[in-house]
């Protein structure tokens, strides 16, 4: 099912409004042509959820207004509780794809799942580096595992963005902010991905819905009168076009 674009504002200093205008029509026939390589990725997702619950980061039980019930001792997660739904992945694999940035930049790599189809566009433009970041030692080499399966072009770092970011040596034209979905870390976040992005970067963040607060910190961000432009898709990912 494809995703729903919801245009919540555009100015006339923006680049992104035609680029999102296309996706409805461009989208069945860039589906079909990348089902195979979408179908193995798929199937590397397939085989991670298999390997069943591992432990989250272990920081999590620190996160303070986290919007869940409570964790518990030892929390964990398998690939399909924590995986973006794959009309979105396809969405990012043709933007990634439309763009061929220098650079995307993905906060919280997770086992791999976006991050693949984020390698699958840049692998169709034949350009630009996914840089990736993954704190969980259990975690990351299998989000590496899955990355290698579809493309080198990709630097997944084990450690926070906040820690590591000057491992990005180019600026992105693509952001995904998907880690601790509070407003303390996405704020902070975004504001150092605006230090490694270009001017008319798209920056993207998931699970808006996560939480009341989540919600409560996209309707401030995407309410400011700064960015060129400001979409939805869906009910769960907001997205900002940088002036």
């Amino acid at each position: 099912m494809p995703i729903r674009i919801e245009t919540l504002k555009t100015t006339d200093a923006s680049k992104a409004a035609d680029i999102f205008a296309r996706y409805p029509d461009e989208q069945p026939d860039f589906d079909a042509q990348c089902r195979p390589l979408f179908g193995a990725i798929e199937g590397a997702i397939a085989a991670t959820d298999g390997l069943g619950h591992m432990p989250l980061w272990s920081e999590y039980t620190n996160v303070k207004n986290y919007g869940r019930k409570p964790m518990g001792a030892n929390p964990q997660r398998r690939m399909n509780d924590v995986r973006t739904k794959a009309n979105f992945c396809r969405f990012y694999a043709w933007l990634a794809a439309t763009l061929a940035p220098d650079a995307i930049i993905e906060v919280g790599a997770a086992f791999g799942a976006s991050g693949m189809y984020w390698l699958a566009g840049l692998k169709l433009a034949d350009t630009g580096t996914l840089y990736s970041f993954e704190p969980n030692a259990d975690w990351h080499p299998i989000a590496k595992e899955n990355f290698d399966l579809i493309a080198p072009r990709h630097v997944l770092t084990l450690g926070t963005f906040e820690d590591t970011a000057d491992r990005i040596k180019a600026p992105a034209s693509i952001v995904l902010i998907d880690a601790i979905h509070t407003r303390d870390f996405v704020t902070a976040q975004l504001d150092l991905a605006r230090q490694h992005a270009k001017s008319g970067a798209l920056i993207l963040f998931d699970d808006i819905n996560f939480s009341d607060e989540m919600a409560a910190c996209w309707a401030d961000i995407q309410a400011s009168n700064e960015w060129a432009g400001v979409w939805q898709l869906g009910a769960r990912v907001g997205v900002i076009e940088l002036p």
